[in-house]
């Protein structure tokens, strides 16, 4: 933020860096702590747990903020034109220091999750899948080069990435399998997410 480094390209970073700093804290050991967030994944109703109803929520208003405040319009600013977003006499960076803090907080939110339905925190959990996050979110229509993204639309490139897991798993790909397939779908997703960001260039 402070120097304009790519936002991308620093988040993988440090993503490396704190993965490396939990293996050294834990000896690369998994935790268990019993079912203290067990409640969190637990169904209460018709098969729906807490942890859904809150990913829902957040989902839902996260969606709103990007679509109908004039914070959500600023970042879709900073996304697509920072640089005229600063000429028109906003600071992006406060901005972007929100957005980054508020992607730590659902990121820990995250964890909970997962510890709730492993009864453990495990250092290696979650190794792995910045990529389908990624394919997630190109598939959902969100554009790397920015400028173009919603949440509700992420949600569906959720589902599926979760589908074709679920899929690969039914047929009994093997894990070499699955990363290429992935990593397919991913290539796919951004020449085509490039392609529609050519198009829109040439047309304005």
């Amino acid at each position: 933020v402070a120097w304009r480094i790519p936002s991308f390209i620093v988040s993988l970073g440090v993503l490396e860096m704190a993965r490396g700093l939990a293996y050294q804290m834990t000896g690369s050991r998994t935790a268990y702590i019993g079912d203290s967030f067990a409640w969190l994944s637990n169904p209460i109703a018709f098969g729906i747990s807490p942890s859904f109803i809150i990913a829902f929520v957040i989902i839902i208003v996260a969606q709103a903020a990007l679509t109908r405040t004039v914070f959500g319009r600023y970042l879709i600013g900073i996304g697509t034109n920072e640089e005229a977003v600063r000429l028109a006499g906003i600071n992006p960076k406060p901005y972007k220091i929100l957005v980054f803090s508020l992607m730590g907080l659902l990121a820990g939110i995250a964890a909970l999750f997962q510890i709730s339905r492993l009864e453990a925190a495990d250092p290696n959990a979650g190794s792995g899948l910045e990529l389908q996050v990624i394919a997630a979110v190109v598939i959902g229509g969100t554009s790397l080069m920015g400028g173009r993204g919603s949440v509700i639309s992420t949600f569906f490139g959720v589902l599926i990435i979760s589908v074709l897991a679920a899929g690969l798993a039914q047929i009994g790909a093997t894990e070499p399998t699955k990363r290429i397939i992935t990593g397919a779908v991913i290539v796919v997703a951004v020449v085509l997410d490039t392609y529609r960001s050519q198009r829109a260039s040439r047309r304005t």
